[in-house]
């Protein structure tokens, strides 16, 4: 459904916009600026997925990190979970579900975190953007 909307422009911006139209055979030059918003919203996208991506792999180096550096004393909490995120020991639960609810309280932020059963070889580790959603 198209909308017709009034809005001011820089004329500079506009000479720019009718050559690009031109340039690319554009019928209109209410179709070449949908063009233009679409690709600079896609652009915008992109970055911010490589941004969110280039901080989860730096928020993973820490918390593995952490998890190395304190990896001797976890056997205290052998049966446990252990929650790390945001580079820290944030919270010991009984349970994952327990461990999701501690990680939801302390670190709401993170988008990376570390959840082990001490004692077990396996480590649980996810990206926490839609790990929540996942979960319900």
């Amino acid at each position: 459904m198209k909308v017709r909307k009034s809005f001011t422009i820089d004329e500079g911006l506009l000479k720019e916009l009718s050559e690009f139209r031109w340039r690319n055979r554009i019928n209109s030059l209410s179709e070449a600026l949908e063009q233009v918003l679409r690709l600079g919203l896609n652009s915008l996208k992109t970055m911010q997925e490589v941004e969110e991506d280039e901080e989860v792999l730096e928020q993973r180096r820490i918390n593995n990190e952490t998890y190395v550096r304190i990896e001797r004393e976890l056997n205290q909490y052998r049966g446990k979970y252990i929650i790390i995120a945001l580079g820290k020991l944030i919270g010991i639960a009984d349970n994952f579900e327990e461990a999701v609810e501690i990680l939801r309280r302390e670190a709401p932020e993170a988008k990376h975190a570390i959840i082990k059963k001490v004692g077990r070889e396996e480590v649980i580790e996810r990206e926490w953007p839609g790990l929540l959603e996942r979960l319900k």
